[in-house]
């Protein structure tokens, strides 16, 4: 399975620098990356290689594609041309999404899109925040907060311009809408490519970070994080139906879910990932991670209280364990 990570963030807040930095590393060569426009990645002094349309391969072995269509389009062609040998093979993929986007659609198409299913997984979700103007951004636009709220990593820049009292409210703002996202402090788009790679969904996501991410959190936000802890193993008809009435029900509202379930009968936790209205098929792992046996489901929602998911959950175990 190829990795994909994608880079979002809204206008002027430092993904296009962060790629450029990232796209220059040693460690980047058997890479696609795929953006919007050629124009915003500074190619001139990494010497291009060869060039086809919408596509060009760099000296340094990465392939830099511009998006023609919709994503599934993009990769399936790479992976056509990489089948032809017209491009090098490539060993994981970035996707820088436009300031403007909602990330989530891309995250249900990785997950959900049949095409896909079978070479590609969602690795990581990076956002680049301006710690300058992300405050009034959260204010005016829902992009923003959903960028936020999404992401596995949360990048923040310009920090030099912003006193000390404004980027701890800044922080403490941002900590409502994903509490728990590492956050790092970056500088003219100077990081390391490791923080996109290594966190891929399924089976091969570090299930230790999955344990501890989503620390109840109330704030004054539409959007808010929080996990539902359970001790008892579960049964999954129940637990597949909740999930569904409320992908169904409140999709919309659903930003993510990410889940280890102790599942009645199996052996290894089962991992659910969701997006709005999709869900990734469930895996079901050979072995626990190192700790209690505890089903832990981390929700990242709008305006979808903790309790309402709860009593719901309560309510269809309850109705499968009448018809047993």
């Amino acid at each position: 399975m190829i990795p994909v990570s994608i880079i979002t963030g809204f206008l002027g807040s430092g993904k296009t620098t962060l790629l450029n930095h990232i796209v220059r590393q040693s460690g980047m060569a058997d890479t696609a990356v795929i953006v919007n426009e050629f124009g915003e990645i500074g190619l001139d002094h990494l010497l291009i290689e060869q060039a086809f349309e919408d596509t060009v391969l760099l000296e340094n072995g990465c392939i830099c594609c511009s998006i023609r269509g919709d994503l599934v389009d993009t990769l399936l062609d790479l992976e056509r041309r990489v089948d032809n040998g017209e491009l090098p093979a490539f060993a994981r993929a970035i996707v820088e999404t436009t300031g403007l986007a909602d990330p989530a659609p891309i995250l249900q198409t990785l997950i959900s899109e049949p095409r896909l299913q079978q070479r590609y997984a969602l690795d990581s979700i990076v956002t680049t925040i301006d710690a300058v103007n992300a405050g009034g951004q959260m204010d005016d636009f829902e992009e923003s907060v959903k960028q936020i709220a999404l992401a596995d990593r949360l990048l923040l820049t310009k920090t030099d311009l912003l006193s000390a009292e404004g980027s701890d409210s800044l922080i403490a703002r941002i900590r409502e809408i994903n509490p728990s996202a590492p956050m790092d402090l970056i500088d003219h788009g100077r990081a390391e490519p490791d923080i996109l790679f290594g966190k891929a969904v399924g089976a091969q996501r570090d299930l230790s970070a999955w344990l501890h991410h989503g620390h109840d959190h109330g704030g004054h936000s539409a959007v808010s994080s929080f996990a539902l802890t359970l001790d008892e193993p579960l049964p999954w008809d129940a637990v597949k139906s909740w999930l569904e009435s409320i992908a169904s029900l409140r999709g919309s509202d659903l930003l993510r879910v990410k889940g280890i379930l102790n599942v009645a009968g199996r052996q290894g936790p089962v991992v659910v990932h969701g997006v709005q209205h999709v869900f990734h098929p469930p895996v079901e792992l050979q072995e626990w991670p190192a700790g209690p046996r505890t089903t832990r489901i981390v929700f990242i929602t709008r305006n979808i209280e903790k309790f309402a998911l709860e009593n719901a959950l309560t309510a269809f175990v309850e109705r499968e364990a009448m018809h047993d």
